[in-house]
């Protein structure tokens, strides 16, 4: 099974990088050009510092009220696995930040990036709400980038003829993209069975 996060892997690459003072400028190989600002970047940090993997949640060193408002970079290189790598200096002298390049491209904030985003959509009961086969989500990527995109502009998708267990589940989350671990439980299942023990409770 390929999951979304492993199709991103290669899709971007850098082509080039220039530093400014206030932020980094990356031209991509697609001819895209994205500007990341020196504190967006020190905020997105997943150094061991910076975040817990474990956890999936940020340490008591990330501080955002602690971060420099501008901060400088010592050096800012493009690794051999394509990764855009920096080493702040100035305040954060030592603090060594990377960044996958696609996560840096799917979270690209210029103009046209931003405009090239699906918007949410409001609406009512005439609304048509789409379905979609488990084993075609599981299987073709063009019908998950079409599940996806009725998700984000409509907030509402509905999957059929998925297996009855948890396995297989898991399997369409992480299809989607990695299962984030969280403090309560990670999977929250909704009974379809009567409890009457909500209606008995005197109010």
């Amino acid at each position: 099974m390929t999951t979304l996060l492993r199709q991103l892997k290669p899709a971007f690459c850098i082509k080039s990088m220039a530093t400014s003072d206030n932020g980094v400028e990356i031209t991509w190989k697609d001819g895209h050009q994205s500007f990341y600002h020196n504190l967006w970047l020190l905020d997105s940090c997943r150094c061991p510092k910076c975040f817990q993997r474990d956890t999936l949640s940020l340490n008591s060193g990330h501080d955002l009220l602690k971060i420099p408002l501008n901060p400088t970079t010592e050096k800012v290189t493009i690794d051999p696995e394509g990764n855009l790598d920096i080493v702040w200096g100035g305040q954060e002298t030592g603090h060594h930040s990377v960044f996958d390049p696609s996560w840096l491209r799917v979270h690209c904030y210029n103009d046209p990036a931003l405009k090239q985003k699906s918007k949410p959509q409001l609406w009512d009961a005439s609304v048509s709400i789409s379905y979609f086969d488990y084993h075609e989500v599981m299987n073709d990527d063009d019908v998950l980038l079409s599940y996806l995109n009725q998700l984000v502009e409509l907030g509402v998708a509905i999957i059929e003829n998925a297996p009855n267990d948890e396995q297989s589940f898991r399997a369409l989350v992480e299809r989607v993209g990695p299962l984030r671990q969280r403090y309560h439980p990670t999977n929250v299942f909704t009974m379809d069975r009567q409890n009457t023990v909500a209606q008995a409770i005197q109010h």
